[in-house]
């Protein structure tokens, strides 16, 4: 894999982590009233969010009907939210979501109106950020950033598993 596309995508990983982080921290402010920190983290950021857009870039093109891109999103990050988090739940013995008592929902790990918002995001993907982040010339200064990121985030994951 050339050093660009790498890059490309693990800027891509970060803006959706931290963009999965704002998303899932405003619907808590909107449901409960209250700023709540998602996540096992404790950083900003939903790494969920990061791997599911990845896979989504990897899975579409820019020429991908609408609806198509819509339906088999839908489809493949309910299923993706749906079997993460349960294997979370069977392995870290932790419940990061539950959806108990939402429309549809399967178990608690997903429901419809989560695989709706994520189908609605992997149109964002796919057609906005995606290519926007396909544009950017890579050079030292996004270089730089992205070091900066990845440090925060291995040293997060690290302060994570040592509490």
């Amino acid at each position: 894999m050339e050093k660009e596309l790498v890059i490309r995508i693990a800027l891509l990983f970060y803006i959706c982590s931290i963009f999965g982080y704002i998303y899932e921290t405003l619907l808590g402010l909107i449901y409960t009233g209250k700023f709540l920190h998602h996540g096992y983290l404790y950083g900003p950021w939903l790494p969920i969010y990061g791997l599911g857009a990845i896979i989504i870039s990897k899975l579409f093109k820019e020429e991908d009907n609408y609806l198509k891109v819509f339906f088999l999103s839908f489809m493949i990050t309910g299923l993706f939210e749906g079997i993460s988090g349960y294997l979370i739940l069977k392995l870290l013995k932790i419940r990061l979501w539950d959806y108990t008592g939402y429309f549809l929902n399967i178990g608690g790990f997903v429901c419809f109106l989560s695989a709706f918002c994520f189908g609605m995001g992997s149109l964002l993907i796919n057609y906005v950020i995606y290519p926007l982040i396909k544009k950017i010339k890579i050079n030292n200064k996004i270089n730089n950033i992205l070091s900066i990121l990845t440090t925060l985030f291995i040293s997060d994951l690290i302060a994570t598993e040592l509490k």
